[in-house]
């Protein structure tokens, strides 16, 4: 999977990763994970494009490989952890929740609202997308009020959305990142403040975030302030995405990656039909007919029943519209 001259760190952080979206990097990405050998991988929400998803599919080669390369990740023991964004906030839906056991036994995949990151050092992050905090920046609402929100979306009983608008006939999501890249300096300075601050209330010694687009890595009042970036935007040589990792010892490091797009004028390839992703690992295409129908499905049309998963050797999981299950992977 990894050659010899691979970086070895604790653990790799990566957010807004956008599958779906065109304009994702994923090429890079899958680059940037095999020349690192981890414990670890968080992937810190936005993994999936689901804003994107839900209007039209679209699936690459890329896409496919990377599931693959999760897949061989945990078979090879990786601690692999998705922590739910905005764009994929239908793994929110409560029966999306219900289904994450089935993900963790058969996929070897954990996907939570946050989750709580013990270093080398001893110390404790907070890992979480951090769209959580778009009510401190564009509501006004009181902390109460915020808190309350944040642990009604982190238990999925309600779905945290952008806030939409009506401009000209048509529904507009709010955006944070378009709204950094009206107001840059004051609106991240303020996400950092509203990330900051939960990471004191929960009594964390940082937080790993995303979200914003906005890569950083920062001390402030004794905290640490780490924000991934993301995989889109860069645009060609000389461009960087960004991930975190921590070393060995435990301290947490930004590192840039050289985005790998396509040269301009290069035909893009046809989306792949989520009947044949063009995977290696059976399973890898088990997932993407399930995140197909899980974006495509009419409202109200369940897509799994998790309540059909059994442990190894009993017969196959079964899920509403045909999507085929197999035995655990361990």
């Amino acid at each position: 999977m990894t050659g010899q001259g691979a970086r070895r760190v604790r653990s790799v952080f990566v957010s807004d990763m956008h599958l779906g979206y065109k304009g994702a990097d994923i090429r890079a990405l899958n680059a940037f994970l095999r020349a690192h050998r981890f414990d670890n991988l968080y992937l810190v929400g936005d993994v999936l494009d689901g804003w994107k998803l839900e209007k039209r599919w679209y699936w690459s080669q890329d896409y496919s490989a990377f599931l693959d390369l999760l897949l061989e990740l945990a078979a090879r023991q990786v601690r692999i952890t998705v922590l739910t964004g905005n764009h994929d906030e239908k793994l929110r839906d409560l029966l999306a929740v219900l289904f994450r056991p089935v993900l963790l036994r058969r996929f070897g995949i954990r996907v939570e609202e946050r989750a709580v990151h013990r270093a080398g050092d001893g110390r404790r992050y907070l890992v979480m997308h951090g769209d959580q905090f778009d009510g401190g920046l564009v509501r006004g609402t009181s902390k109460l009020a915020d808190r309350i929100w944040s642990w009604l979306g982190e238990k999925a009983l309600v779905r945290p959305r952008a806030e939409i608008t009506v401009v000209g006939g048509r529904r507009i999501r709010w955006s944070l990142g378009k709204a950094i890249a009206t107001n840059a300096l004051s609106l991240v300075g303020r996400y950092t403040e509203c990330a900051l601050r939960r990471a004191r209330e929960d009594g964390m010694d940082g937080i790993v975030c995303g979200h914003s687009h906005v890569p950083g890595l920062s001390g402030r009042g004794g905290l640490v302030f780490a924000n991934c970036g993301s995989w889109t935007g860069a645009r060609g040589p000389g461009d960087c995405h960004t991930a975190v990792v921590e070393t060995l010892d435990g301290r947490l490091d930004m590192v840039r990656w050289p985005a790998m797009r396509r040269d301009p004028g290069v035909e893009r390839p046809r989306s792949l039909p989520p009947e044949r992703p063009a995977t290696r690992n059976p399973d890898a295409a088990r997932l993407v007919r399930l995140i197909h129908r899980l974006w495509t499905a009419p409202p109200g049309r369940a897509v799994a029943r998790p309540a059909a998963a059994g442990r190894r050797g009993q017969g196959p999981v079964r899920a509403a519209g045909g999507w085929p299950g197999r035995g655990a992977m361990r």
